[in-house]
């Protein structure tokens, strides 16, 4: 009978869950801090920009905050994205693939060559 979950992998995913929240939480801070960065300290020196990223993202009072929920949501996000499978691992092992049957054609023809060599 196949086995849904694996007993022995509960702390990794205990860990890998502590680690992805904090990262999470660290990403929405620095968020924070560059939105202020952009929108409140470095206004007058950036102009237009300021105003379109005021505009991207309309904070009350231009203040950033973030909670428990946001962290969560974006610590899934990550996961989700983290999860993902992504093309080049196909034509990167497609090429490993290829190299390594030329490799073996070619030590075929060498030992071949060889053997006639020897006759």
């Amino acid at each position: 009978m196949a086995q849904l979950v694996n007993p022995g992998r509960f702390l990794d995913g205990i860990i890998f869950s502590i680690f992805l929240l904090c990262l999470s939480g660290f990403g929405l801070f620095m968020f924070g801090n560059f939105y202020h960065y952009i929108v409140v300290t470095e206004k007058d020196k950036l102009g237009i920009l300021s105003v379109i990223f005021d505009r991207m993202f309309p904070f009350e009072k231009k203040k950033y905050k973030f909670d428990l929920e946001h962290v969560m949501l974006f610590a899934i996000l990550v996961c989700l994205l983290s999860m993902m499978h992504h093309p080049a691992q196909d034509i990167i092992e497609s090429n490993n693939t290829q190299k390594e049957k030329k490799e073996k054609k070619k030590e075929e023809k060498e030992k071949e060559a060889e053997a006639k060599k020897g006759k």
